[in-house]
């Protein structure tokens, strides 16, 4: 009797120490790989209701240099994103000759745009001078793109983008994009 509950308590002591040891390979991984992890939890953390998203996609983690968060194509590609929902508006409200402020998908489909532009300009750098060294490793961005219902209850597609520390332990810049 005594033996068996010896053994027994040796078990879950072993089970405990092989779940701790697991545990702390998992998030002793490459700061890389923890970015994905960090920039998922940051996107339930900031969305309005975390358990309407469906998430379509995480982006691998690219290195950010300096404050340059993103790069010229990207800001190309962005600037097309906005173009589109621009353009959807303008037809959809025909000018906004016919803006109906009670058609909330419209209305938070524009601010959403409005926002993402505001911060698109913060963040494009300003041209540099030829010759300028390169700026060094300062950490790494994560894009989320994810379907979710706003504090209305609307249904929206957006990618969020997530600027981590160098050891992807916090989110140091974020910003949503919308999509159609």
């Amino acid at each position: 009797m005594k033996n068996k509950k010896l053994i027994l308590i040796a078990g879950i002591v072993s089970l405990l120490v092989v779940c701790g040891l697991a545990l702390g390979l998992m998030y002793s991984g490459s700061p890389k790989d923890k970015a994905v992890i960090v920039a998922e939890k940051a996107l339930m953390a900031t969305v309005d209701y975390p358990n309407s998203v469906r998430i379509i996609g995480i982006s691998l983690p690219d290195s950010v240099y300096g404050r340059d968060y993103i790069t010229p194509q990207e800001k190309l590609s962005l600037s097309m994103t906005m173009m589109k929902i621009h353009e959807k508006v303008m037809k959809e409200t025909n000018g906004f000759e016919n803006f109906n402020p009670k058609d909330r998908q419209t209305a938070e489909m524009m601010e959403r745009q409005m926002t993402a532009m505001a911060v698109l300009r913060s963040l494009v750098p300003p041209e540099q001078p030829h010759g300028i060294t390169e700026k060094p490793f300062s950490g790494w961005k994560v894009k989320v793109e994810y379907e979710a219902r706003s504090s209305r209850g609307v249904p929206y597609r957006s990618e969020y983008w997530f600027i981590l520390d160098k050891d992807a332990q916090c989110v140091i810049k974020s910003f949503e994009i919308p999509l159609l």
